[in-house]
Parts: structure tokens; sequence; C-alpha cells
């Protein structure tokens, strides 16, 4: 293990970025303190796996805004942040970076400088529009993975249809009042790949008005675990299938979609 302390001086005696030297650590099999807790969850090389990879969030409210912070805190190196909304009041139920100080601010903006501040070796890149057809491309070409944090059945058909053109994974999430669900698209041409005839993106509310936090913590949770098994390169979990939380329940079920 290593402490931020001997990263920033040993970046400073070579003159690199704490991100140069964040990777050069893992590379060694040296273990950043940030990331202690962790092995052995994640070897070292898995971790350095993480670190270099990239993830496209796709909306920054209730999920995005979890999605986010969790893909950070483990590791992953490179997000990019996309949302062209602004924190309202009526964020502030379920939105991890709604306060009373964002109100008004940039969703992408703010979320960037929130991960920033968690951890400076983070490239976190905002992306203060909304996903359209015509951007999308450019953006899926980064990128390994792209989780969905979107709210209607018409933006998650676009970012599908984008994400299977791109041949990328795509880990979906989405949440009304107290029930929640996952998938995984994968892309057309991989075993289960099925593109925007997944039958989950017809399965959730169009703008639900509903949307409780916990709901919102647990869903993030699960797709950004899926999210880290394509990203190392294990068989997702969610695959042809369905996870759905019913919070009156308190019961998670994976139900096969096909």
């Amino acid at each position: 293990m290593v402490t931020a302390a001997a990263l920033d001086q040993w970046a400073a005696r070579r003159q690199v970025s704490r991100r140069r030297a964040v990777e050069a650590a893992l590379t060694a099999g040296i273990f950043p303190e940030c990331w202690e807790r962790n092995f052995p969850s994640l070897s070292a090389a898995d971790q350095l796996r993480l670190f270099r990879s990239a993830v496209l969030v796709a909306g920054l409210g209730g999920l995005g805004g979890f999605l986010a912070e969790l893909l950070a805190r483990v590791g992953v190196g490179r997000l990019l942040l996309a949302d062209g909304d602004y924190f309202t009041p009526a964020n502030l139920n379920r939105q991890l970076l709604a306060t009373q100080e964002t109100l008004g601010l940039s969703k992408a903006v703010v979320t960037a400088r929130r991960l920033r501040e968690v951890n400076p070796a983070i490239l976190a890149e905002p992306i203060v529009q909304f996903l359209t057809p015509d951007n999308l491309g450019s953006y899926l070409s980064q990128v390994q993975v792209v989780v969905d944090g979107l709210d209607t059945i018409p933006a998650r058909q676009g970012l599908a249809a984008a994400a299977r053109d791109a041949g990328v994974p795509l880990v979906h999430g989405a949440v009304t009042g107290k029930f929640g669900q996952v998938s995984t698209l994968m892309p057309a041409g991989a075993a289960g790949g099925s593109g925007t005839r997944h039958p989950a993106l017809a399965r959730d509310a169009a703008a639900p008005r509903e949307v409780l936090a916990p709901t919102v913590a647990l869903v993030a949770s699960l797709q950004v675990q899926e999210a880290i098994r394509l990203l190392l390169g294990e068989p997702p979990a969610y695959r042809d299938h369905l996870a759905h939380f019913d919070g009156d329940t308190g019961r998670l079920e994976i139900l096969p979609l096909s």
C-alpha cells in the first residue's frame, strides 16, 4: 500500500501527474491507500484494469448521481458524465448531489467536481448537453461500458440503439416508487445481444413522478456491480435476465427474458 503523500512525492520527483503515479503503482502491484479496502475482492491487476477503463454515465439524476459516485469510488479511471439538466428543489428527495448549494447548477459540472474531490487521479469529464443520436456515437466510441441513468423509454431506446451500433454493452436501470429493475444489453453479435427490442426497455413508466431514494441507491449499486463485471471481462449477471426489486416485499428476483 502507498499513501497519497508518497504518490505525490514520487510524481513531483518525476514531474508527472498524480494519475500517472497511481497507474505506475498499480502496474507494480501496489495499491494506493484510497483503494486498499478493495483488496482482495479486487487484485492489483483488476484495479489497474478498472483505472484504465472508461464508462459513459448517461443521465445524472437519481440513478446517475449514485452511478457516478460508485464508479469513481471503486476506481474506474475515466468517467464521461452526460446531462444537460440543472438541479432543482424537486431533485432533493433522491439525487445524491442535489443540495441547497447546487440548486440551479449544471448536473454534469457538479458531478465532475464532486468526483475530482473524491479522487483527483480520476478523469471526470462533464458533458453539459443531453445525449442524442447526433452526439452519442462520438462519446460511445471512447468507452467500454455505458450505464443508463435516463428517465424515459424513448431516451433509453435511443441509447440502446446507439450502444448496439457502437458495440458497447449497456447496463440498463430504472426506478419507479419502491420498484426497480436492472438488465444488461449486449451489443449486436454478442451472445444474448438484443438491441432496442430488449423487453426491459418497455417495462418501466415514462418519466415517473414517484421515485424514492432507497430504491434509486439499490438499483444503481446493482448496475455498478454489473459494470465492474463487464470491465473486468467477467460474464454479465443480467444478460437475458431482469433483476427486479419489489420494495413492498423486499424481494429481489432474477427473471429470464427469453
